[in-house]
C-alpha cells in the first residue's frame, strides 16, 4: 500500500511553516516562535470560541476567534514583515477572551484584557517568548497600544484588529463590494498608521456602519443577553466561578448550561428557539422581568486618507457615523409570551 505523501495541507492551522489565510489570500512564513505559539493551548483554545459570541446560533457570523486572530496576524506580517514583536502581539492579542468572546464581559470577573496579560505572563506563553528573545512586557505594550502600531492605537484611526472583524462581517452580509486582495492593495503605512485612498476609505466607513448595526441588532443583543443571564445564574448558585469559565471553550460552557437543572430548559430554548427572543428599547413595551443589556461602546474609528488633503468628514457616509452613538444605551430583552398568554 502506498503511503500518503507528507505534503502539508494548505489550509491547516498547525504543523506547517507556511500559514495560509483564506479571507485575505495571504501566505506567511512562520518563525519558530510563531509556530510554537500556534501549538500552545492558550492560542489553540481560540479555535473553539465564536468571534461574534452567541449570535452564531441564528446568524451566519460563525467564524472562530482564532480565524480572526490569524487574519490580523497575516495582515500585520504582510505590512510589517520584520517587526517580530508586533507579529507575536497579533497572535496573542485575543488569548484572554472568555467563551463567546465579549458576551460575558459585563459580568464581574470577566475582563479579557486582564486575562490576556495573565496568560502572556504565565509559563506556557512567556517561556516561548523568552526562548526566542521576545519580551512579554513589550508584547503587552503593543497589544494595549502603549507602543502605537497598526494593531492598536489610541488615535481613533482604523487599526488592523478591527479591520479584520469588519471585513469578515462585510463578507458575510454582502457589504464588502471588492475583493480582499483589492482592499489590501490599497492599504499603506503612513506615519505608523494604516492609510488608504478616498474610495476605499468610503468602503471602510460602510463596513464600520454595517458592523455597528449588527452589534445593535436584536439577533446579536438578544441571544448574547440571554446567554449572559444563564451564566450569571450558574455563578450566583456557585455551580461555576468566573475563574473556571475564563479558560473554557464555548462547547464546554454550553454543556454545563445544557446539563444543569437550573439552566437546562432556558438553554435549550435559547439554542433551538431564538426567534422567540424579543428586544426593545422602550421600557414600557418590556415585561417587568426583562433582562437589561447596556450597550456602551461601538468601534467607530475613522480611516486615514493617504496622499491627499481629503479628510474622513468629506466622505459620503461620514454623516451616518456621526449619528451611530444614538444606538448606544439600554435595551430590554425578554421571551415572547404570546403562546403562554394564549393558553391562560
Amino acid at each position: 500500500m502506498k503511503s500518503i505523501p507528507n505534503v502539508p495541507y494548505i489550509a491547516q492551522l498547525v504543523g506547517t511553516r507556511d500559514l495560509w489565510e483564506p479571507l485575505w489570500g495571504l501566505k506567511t512564513r512562520l518563525t519558530q516562535a510563531e509556530s510554537c505559539l500556534l501549538h500552545s493551548s492558550a492560542l489553540r483554545r481560540l479555535q473553539f470560541i465564536h468571534h461574534s459570541g452567541c449570535s452564531y446560533i441564528n446568524t451566519q457570523h460563525n467564524s472562530s476567534r482564532l480565524q480572526h486572530t490569524l487574519g490580523v496576524f497575516s495582515l500585520l506580517a504582510y505590512i510589517c514583515p520584520d517587526w517580530f514583536e508586533l507579529r507575536a502581539a497579533a497572535l496573542l492579542h485575543d488569548i484572554g477572551h472568555s467563551p463567546f468572546s465579549h458576551t460575558l464581559e459585563q459580568l464581574t470577573g470577566f475582563d479579557h484584557h486582564k486575562q490576556t496579560e495573565s496568560l502572556i505572563c504565565a509559563p506556557e506563553v512567556s517561556e516561548i517568548l523568552s526562548r526566542y528573545g521576545l519580551r512579554s512586557t513589550e508584547i503587552l505594550d503593543i497589544i494595549n497600544g502603549r507602543i502605537p502600531s497598526p494593531l492598536n492605537n489610541h488615535a481613533n484611526i482604523v487599526q488592523l484588529d478591527h479591520l479584520d472583524s469588519w471585513v469578515r462581517s462585510g463578507q458575510v452580509t454582502g457589504v464588502l463590494s471588492v475583493s480582499t486582495q483589492s482592499l489590501l492593495s490599497s492599504l499603506a503605512l503612513q506615519e505608523g498608521f494604516i492609510a488608504t485612498d478616498p474610495q476605499t476609505a468610503e468602503l471602510l466607513l460602510q463596513l464600520i456602519i454595517s458592523e455597528a448595526h449588527f452589534h445593535c441588532s436584536s439577533v446579536n443583543i438578544g441571544p448574547n443577553t440571554m446567554l449572559k443571564s444563564l451564566v450569571a445564574k450558574l455563578i450566583d448558585h456557585q455551580v461555576v466561578t468566573p475563574e473556571t469559565i475564563c479558560l473554557q471553550t464555548d462547547a464546554w460552557l454550553e454543556s454545563v448550561l445544557m446539563n444543569c437543572e437550573l439552566t437546562s430548559k432556558d438553554t435549550k430554548r435559547l439554542f433551538y428557539r431564538p426567534h422567540e427572543i424579543m428586544v426593545t428599547r422602550d421600557p414600557e413595551a418590556a415585561p417587568s422581568n426583562a433582562f437589561i443589556a447596556e450597550l456602551k461602546k461601538l468601534y467607530l474609528s475613522l480611516p486615514m486618507i493617504k496622499g491627499s488633503m481629503a479628510t474622513p468628514s468629506s466622505l459620503p457616509s461620514f454623516h451616518i457615523i456621526e449619528k451611530m452613538t444614538a444606538l448606544l444605551g439600554t435595551y430590554y430583552v425578554y421571551w415572547d409570551l404570546g403562546d403562554e398568554k394564549s393558553t391562560k
